[in-house]
C-alpha cells in the first residue's frame, strides 16, 4: 500500500507528531515520516516557511495535494482514510462530536497543563514556583475529570 502522505517533523520526541502515526498504525495506513527532520532548524528554513508561513510542526502533506497544519486535524484526517467505519470517528453525529470534544480537551485543557508542569522540570522554560504550582493543580484536575468519566466505562465514547 503506498502511504496517503508524508507527515513533516521530527519523528522523536514529538507528541504532536505522534497522534497521527498512532492513529496510522492502529488503522493500517501508510503515512511517510521524515526522520531526518531537525526541529527549530528545518522549519525555520526560507523553503519550509514559504509552504508554512507558522513554522508549524508536524505538517502533512498529502499525496492528494492535501496540506494540514495542525495534528489534530492531520489525525482526524489519517483517521478518516479508513472510510465510513472507521473506528476511530464515530459512527453517528453524537459519537463524532464526542470524540471532538476529548480532541479539543486534550489540546486545549490537559496538555497545557502537563507541559506547565514537566517543561520546567525538563529545563525548557525557566521554574517559577507559583506557575508550577497552578500547572500541577490543573494537571491533576483534568486527570481527575478523566478518571471520573473511566470509572464506570471501558472507553470515553462507546462501549
Amino acid at each position: 500500500m503506498a502511504p496517503i502522505g508524508t507527515i513533516i517533523g521530527p519523528t522523536t520526541n514529538n507528541t504532536r507528531n505522534y497522534k497521527a502515526r498512532v492513529v496510522a498504525q492502529f488503522l493500517g495506513i501508510d503515512l511517510a515520516t521524515t526522520p531526518d527532520f531537525v526541529m527549530n532548524v528545518d522549519n525555520k528554513k526560507e523553503e519550509y516557511l514559504a509552504k508554512y508561513p507558522a513554522g508549524k510542526v508536524p505538517v502533512f502533506e498529502g499525496v492528494n495535494g492535501l496540506h494540514l497544519i495542525d495534528s489534530s486535524a492531520i489525525a482526524y484526517y489519517v483517521a478518516s482514510q479508513a472510510g465510513s467505519n472507521s473506528p476511530l470517528l464515530g459512527q453517528t453525529a453524537e459519537e463524532t462530536a464526542e470524540i471532538l470534544q476529548y480532541m479539543f480537551f486534550t489540546e486545549a485543557d490537559l496538555m497545557p497543563a502537563i507541559a506547565g508542569t514537566l517543561y520546567s522540570i525538563q529545563g525548557f522554560m525557566p521554574y517559577i514556583k507559583p506557575a508550577q504550582q497552578y500547572s500541577e493543580e490543573q494537571c491533576f484536575r483534568f486527570l481527575g475529570v478523566l478518571d471520573a468519566i473511566l470509572l464506570n466505562k471501558t472507553f470515553l465514547v462507546g462501549e
